[in-house]
């Protein structure tokens, strides 16, 4: 394990706290550190002010081989602080365990080393094992030597994982770091199976932020793929659950409260529709404000047939079969070859038609088929064919036809 510490040009002799108990005195945390955790690999962050301290005071007293000085400069303009940041990025491998010590930094460099760890947590993919302060100026100064707090922060990088997670829903639709994140603070509260019962195993199995996590997952699966039945039902699942799933973890939750509000107001509007056609036709829009144009545009096609096969008076149970479904769509492609004023296809005229559809209606229905089908076409040729649209073109198109079937009414 290897640790990450600068020195203080004033060193003073205090006992250390640690969060678990342990207490240790030394004139620098770096060297309470090194009796905390045997062994460890340190690496100490010394400037020109802290050189000597360093060589007369603490290579002497510390109890571990692994030491070594890292030379920085003061940090006193961006160049001297982007020279120290990529210094302590360069001293870490990739996949170590690593401690930062963020105790003893000068001006902005606690600041800068705090940063550094949730860099390095996702560029190298390091363990962050642990972020100690310790907070001198919280010291129990009635007994000699002082006490002085360590705090743990690490929950506090975390932070910035709930943020990015919370954002990725948010703007892209996908929740699967917000999973894994209830995930881990869900094997934090594991009760010890030796002393729990089999009662409290059984609740934290199905406990709501498990739960949760499971079904946000299945959500981020259902709208990669277009399964919109499935993203409504989950997720109206996920706006009941997530408020308790929160609570039940209490302080571990705590990085996750003030987005969570964001996350359920994300799923309401895809959740909470009077009839599964108006849920959809928002999910469309849910896709097209995060720029998800294939899954918009594939919904689309298929919510207009579905949006059809209802004015026709087809019952629930037909919007599902394959065989109503497709007749439906020969129907609307017979239209479309008619306004064309091209020739029948063969077996068309044992086909069904849209006379129960009023004819400005019918006439725009079938012009909203004709031009989202050529989008969805477009789209599922991946530009392999002559005089495919560009990119620009594609996005304003769905967008437009999605202005148009929000005009259609709902009811039958």
């Amino acid at each position: 394990m290897k640790a990450i510490t600068f020195l203080g040009i004033k060193p003073t002799e205090t006992c250390y706290v640690f969060p678990n108990g342990q207490e240790h005195t030394a004139p620098f945390f770096g060297l309470a550190l090194a009796q905390f955790i045997p062994n460890l690999i340190i690496r100490v962050f010394v400037t020109t002010a802290t050189s000597q301290l360093y060589e007369k005071e603490f290579r002497p007293a510390v109890q571990c081989q692994g030491v070594e000085p890292i030379h920085i400069p003061d940090g006193r303009d961006d160049a001297e602080l982007w020279e120290i940041f990529q210094r302590v990025v360069n001293s870490i491998d990739e996949g170590e365990e690593v401690i930062f010590d963020i105790t003893h930094g000068f001006r902005s460099l606690p600041f800068l080393s705090f940063l550094a760890a949730a860099y390095l947590r996702k560029a190298k993919k390091i363990q962050l094992k642990h972020v100690f302060f310790g907070n001198f100026e919280a010291r129990d100064q009635s007994v000699t030597p002082n006490r002085t707090p360590v705090l743990d922060l690490t929950n506090f990088v975390e932070l910035l994982d709930w943020m990015v997670g919370a954002d990725l829903f948010v703007r892209f639709g996908d929740a699967r770091d917000l999973a894994n994140l209830l995930r881990a603070q869900h094997k934090r509260v594991k009760p010890d199976p030796k002393t729990a019962s089999k009662d409290e195993m059984s609740a934290w199995n199905n406990s709501p932020i498990k739960t949760t996590a499971d079904n946000l997952t299945t959500v981020s699966q259902a709208l990669r793929v277009v399964r919109p039945a499935e993203v409504m039902k989950v997720s109206r699942q996920i706006c009941q659950q997530l408020p308790e799933a929160i609570s039940s973890v209490g302080s571990l939750a705590k990085p996750f409260q003030p987005l969570a509000q964001q996350v359920v107001d994300s799923f309401q509007k895809i959740a909470c529709g009077d009839h599964e056609l108006e849920a959809e036709r928002e999910l469309i829009g849910w896709y097209l404000e995060r720029d998800q144009i294939f899954q918009a545009v594939a919904l689309m096609r298929e919510w207009l047939v579905s949006w059809v096969m209802v004015q026709l008076g087809m019952s629930d149970q037909q919007l599902l079969e394959k065989e109503a479904r497709a007749n439906v769509e020969k129907v609307l492609g017979k239209a479309i070859r008619e306004v064309r004023g091209a020739d029948p296809e063969k077996g068309e005229e044992h086909t069904d038609d849209l006379s129960k559809l009023q004819t400005p209606v019918r006439k725009k229905v079938v012009n909203l088929y004709n031009q989202i089908g050529d989008l969805r076409n477009d789209l599922m040729h991946a530009g392999k064919r002559k005089e495919s649209k560009s990119a620009k073109i594609v996005e304003q198109q769905a967008k437009k036809l999605y202005e148009e079937i929000k005009k259609l009414p709902l009811e039958q």
